[in-house]
């Protein structure tokens, strides 16, 4: 079943999602139900593709742009607020540092099925499940987040480029898929940072419960 929607809106304060769910839960509308009261995994941005202009938020190349893209995410989240406790690729860095047994990278994980699959893959298989479940037993965290592709949507008509997010909702015990859709940024110049920061919003609207 393909789950994947898009996700939009003229301001910030609502988010409308197009009809699509795993047939087991419905689609979110301005958050993850699911998440409240929780402790949840924000996975970092794993694949940039280059914008008109250069690099999404002036980076300089397509690492830069995902650490920028990660930070203005985690403050997007902390200021928006919602029911759940955000576990950052900040914090989980910090944490594997302290570990250095435990051979996981949060910001190389083996997404590329998940990547190319997409709504149609309902379970994550190996070696990406036992990441995921090593990273969530680490921080005690049932479900992740995970804004895995930033790339930029070619103009329609009268409307200008702008930045879209590909982005999962994960179940890490099950490694089950429970959503994964677009979120759509505003109208500004794709590789501005005033583009990222928008975008980084209305996933932190979704996002949050």
């Amino acid at each position: 079943m393909v789950r994947w929607c898009a996700a939009g809106a003229a301001g910030l304060s609502l988010i409308l999602v197009a009809a699509c769910s795993s047939g087991r839960d419905p689609a979110p509308s301005t958050g993850f139900g699911v998440l409240s009261g929780q402790r949840v995994l924000v996975l970092p941005v794993q694949y940039v593709r280059a914008v008109p202009g250069g690099w999404v938020g002036g980076a300089a190349n397509a690492r830069e742009a995902a650490r920028q893209a990660d930070a203005e995410i985690a403050f997007a989240l902390g200021e928006h607020g919602g029911r759940a406790v955000w576990v950052t690729p900040e914090e989980q860095v910090s944490g594997l540092r302290r570990r250095p047994s435990i051979d996981v990278d949060p910001y190389v994980l083996s997404a590329d099925e998940l990547r190319r699959e997409g709504g149609a893959l309902e379970h994550v298989r190996d070696p990406l499940y036992g990441e995921l479940r090593t990273l969530a037993a680490l921080f005690d965290s049932r479900y992740a987040v995970w804004p895995l592709e930033i790339l930029h949507e070619p103009a329609e008509e009268k409307a200008g480029d702008r930045l879209v997010l590909r982005t999962v909702l994960l179940d890490t015990r099950a490694g089950t898929v429970i959503w994964y859709g677009i979120v759509r940024g505003g109208d500004q110049p794709p590789a501005s940072s005033a583009a990222l920061a928008a975008l980084a919003q209305r996933f932190a609207v979704l996002a949050s419960p």
